[in-house]
C-alpha cells in the first residue's frame, strides 16, 4: 500500500508498505479520502511539531476491509465509514471526566497518531462511525471538522432563533454556518474577503458584512432592535477581528474563541465590560464522540451539504501541489483521494 510519510517540514516520501493486519479487537479500513486540514498544513510548514517521521491525516473516510475476531460491534466488510483518527487514551483525567478532546496523551505515541494519508489503516471499533451509502467519501471526510463546529456551538449553548455572529468565512467558519443553520439560528458572517463573503451568502447566511466597511456593533444592534448578537464564534486568526466582535455582543452574550493564534493574544477588552454585561468568553479544542456521531448523522440525513467546500482533489503523486493549494489562502478543503491516479 502507499503511505505519504512526512519526514521533515515540507518533505514527504511516498512509501510502499505492507497492508497492516488487524488484531482480534481491531478493524482494517481502506481509506478513500482525507482532508488536508490546518493541522496537516502546520505540520508541513513546520509551525506545529510532532515526532517525525509521521503519516499525517485525520479527516478521513473509507470502507471496512477486515474485522478482528473479537470485535463485538455489528460491522460488515464494505461498510462506508468516517474515522476518528485523533488518539484518545481513555485513561487520563480529562478522558475520565468526559473531556476526551483535551486528552493529555493525544500526541504521545506517534505510531498510533493520525495516519489518514495511507491507503489502509487499522483502528479500534470506537474510532469508526458508519455513514449512509448516499454520502460520498469526500463528504464523509468532513465529519471530523464538522464535529468540531458542533462542539463549538454546543459550548456556546446556542438556542433556536438566536442571533449568531461568525467572524471569518474560511472552511471552519462556513462549517459553523452550515451547522448553525441546521439549529435554527439567524446568522451574520463577518469577512473582509469578497469571494468568501459570496460563498457565505450562497451557503445561506442571513447577513454577510465586510468588517472594513461596516461597523459590526452598529449592524448587530440594527438587526436586533438595539440588543446585539447573543452569541459569537471567532474563526479568524486575525488579531484585529476579535475586538469589534466583542463590542457587538448583547448583555449575557457568549463568545467562543474557536481559532488558534500563532502569537500570544490578549483579550482586547476592559474587564468591567465582562463584569457588568455578564459576558461569557470561552474556547473550544477538538470534539467528543457525541459531536462526531451527530456530525455523521447530519451528513447522512442530508441536512448539510459540504460539497461547495471542496476546492480541489489530489493524488499521492500530486500531494505537494495539494499542499500548495491548501496553503495558498484561496482554497477551502483540498482532499487527498487515495484511488486517484
Amino acid at each position: 500500500m502507499k503511505a505519504a510519510v512526512l519526514i521533515a517540514p515540507g518533505k514527504f516520501n511516498i512509501e510502499e508498505r505492507p497492508i497492516p493486519e488487524p488484531k482480534e479487537n481491531e478493524v482494517l479500513i481502506k481509506v478513500e479520502a482525507c482532508g488536508i486540514c490546518t493541522l496537516e498544513q502546520r505540520l508541513f510548514s513546520g509551525a506545529m511539531r510532532l515526532p517525525l517521521p509521521l503519516v499525517p491525516g485525520h479527516e478521513a473516510s473509507g470502507r471496512i476491509e477486515a474485522i478482528g475476531s473479537k470485535v463485538v460491534e455489528e460491522l460488515v466488510p464494505g461498510q462506508r465509514v468516517a474515522l476518528d483518527l485523533v488518539e484518545r487514551c481513555g485513561e487520563c483525567y480529562y478522558c475520565r471526566i468526559g473531556k476526551s478532546n483535551l486528552c493529555l496523551n493525544r500526541y504521545k505515541d506517534a505510531a498510533r497518531m493520525l495516519g489518514g494519508f495511507s491507503e489502509y489503516i487499522v483502528v479500534r471499533p470506537n474510532q469508526i462511525f458508519s455513514v449512509s451509502d448516499s454520502v460520498s467519501y469526500e463528504e464523509a471526510s468532513f465529519a471530523e471538522p464538522l464535529a468540531c463546529c458542533i462542539h463549538s456551538l454546543k459550548r456556546l449553548k446556542v438556542a433556536m432563533t438566536e442571533d449568531l455572529l461568525i467572524v471569518g468565512a474560511g472552511t471552519m467558519g462556513l462549517l459553523h454556518l452550515l451547522a448553525g443553520r441546521s439549529m435554527g439560528l439567524r446568522i451574520t458572517v463577518s469577512e473582509p474577503n469578497s469571494a468568501r463573503r459570496e460563498m457565505a451568502a450562497a451557503l445561506g447566511a442571513d447577513f454577510v458584512i465586510d468588517p472594513k466597511a461596516t461597523d459590526i456593533s452598529g449592524f448587530g444592534r440594527d438587526i436586533t432592535d438595539g440588543i446585539g448578537f447573543s452569541s459569537c464564534v471567532v474563526t479568524s486568526p486575525s488579531p484585529s477581528a476579535l475586538e469589534p466582535a466583542i463590542l457587538a455582543m448583547a448583555k449575557a452574550a457568549r463568545i467562543n474563541i474557536y481559532t488558534a493564534y500563532e502569537d500570544v493574544m490578549h483579550i482586547p477588552l476592559d474587564l468591567n465590560t465582562i463584569h457588568r454585561n455578564e459576558l461569557l468568553i470561552t474556547g473550544t479544542e477538538g470534539r467528543g464522540q457525541e459531536d462526531f456521531f451527530q456530525a455523521v448523522r447530519l451528513l447522512s440525513f442530508g441536512k448539510i451539504d459540504v460539497n461547495p467546500l471542496i476546492s480541489a482533489r489530489t493524488s499521492f503523486s500530486g500531494l505537494g501541489e495539494g499542499f500548495r493549494i491548501a496553503l495558498s489562502g484561496d482554497a477551502y478543503r483540498v482532499l487527498l483521494m487515495h484511488s486517484m491516479l
